[in-house]
C-alpha cells in the first residue's frame, strides 16, 4: 500500500480522461460491459471519490501495456504487451471494492532503489521509503508461482524466475501516493519500450 508520495506534477493528470477513453476503446464487448458495470458500481460511492483514481490508473496502464487488454470478472483487468507473434501480461488491476485499488507489476524494485525513488526500511522486506519525503512509505508485496494464493489474473505474470509485486491505494489517496504508484509503472515499462505491436490487435474478452 502507498500511504504517502512525493510532491510532484504527475504527467498523466491532464490526460487522465483520453488515456480512460482510449483504454475503454481497446475493450471487446464482453470486457467493456463488465469496465461499465464497474464504472456504475464507482458511481455509486461517488461521495468518496471513487472510481477517479481507478479511471485515472487503467488508463496509464493500458497506455504503458500498448496489447490487448482483457477484464478478469467485474473486478480485474489484465494488460500485455507484445511478444512476438505473441503476448505477454504485464500488469493487472484489481479492485475488490474494499477502498483500496491494487496493481500487480514486474519487480522493480531494485531498480526503483537504485534510481533512488525508494529506499528500503524496516525489518519486513516490503516497507519502503520514498526519497523526497520524510513520511512517505511503500508497502511491495513480493508475488511468485510458489506463493500459496495467486489470483488467476496474476498467474501469466509468473513462472520462468519472473516475480510480480503487488501495492495499492486508497480510493481516497493524496496525488502524491498516486504519483509513487504511476512512477513504478513507469519505470516497468522502460524495459520493453520500443516493441513492435502486431499488425492485428486482439480485443479484450
Amino acid at each position: 500500500m502507498v500511504t504517502r508520495g512525493q510532491d510532484a506534477v504527475s504527467p498523466w493528470a491532464s490526460s487522465a480522461t483520453e488515456n480512460y477513453e482510449a483504454f475503454l476503446a481497446r475493450l471487446g464487448q464482453k470486457g467493456l460491459a463488465a469496465v461499465e458495470k464497474h464504472a456504475e458500481l464507482c458511481e455509486a460511492d461517488a461521495a468518496q471519490g471513487y472510481g477517479r483514481w481507478w479511471k485515472r490508473v487503467a488508463g496509464m496502464l493500458g497506455k504503458l501495456a500498448p496489447h490487448a487488454i482483457e477484464t478478469a470478472g467485474h473486478q480485474a483487468v489484465k494488460f500485455h504487451i507484445p511478444d512476438g507473434k505473441y503476448r505477454q501480461q504485464v500488469f493487472a488491476l484489481e479492485d475488490l471494492g474494499t477502498g483500496m485499488i491494487y496493481v500487480y507489476l514486474p519487480d522493480v524494485t531494485a531498480a526503483a532503489v537504485t534510481k533512488k525513488i525508494l529506499k528500503a526500511v524496516g525489518p519486513d522486506g516490503r516497507t519502503y521509503a520514498v526519497n523526497g519525503d520524510a513520511e512517505g512509505k511503500v508497502d511491495l508485496e513480493v508475488v511468485t508461482s510458489d506463493a500459496k494464493e495467486v489470483p488467476a489474473f496474476c498467474k501469466p505474470m509468473l513462472g520462468w524466475g519472473r516475480r510480480a509485486l503487488k501495492t495499492g491505494i486508497s480510493v481516497n489517496a493524496e496525488e502524491k501516493q498516486v504519483r509513487v504508484l504511476e512512477k513504478l509503472c513507469e519505470l516497468a515499462a522502460e524495459t520493453w519500450a520500443g516493441r513492435a505491436l502486431p499488425a492485428v490487435v486482439a480485443g479484450g474478452k
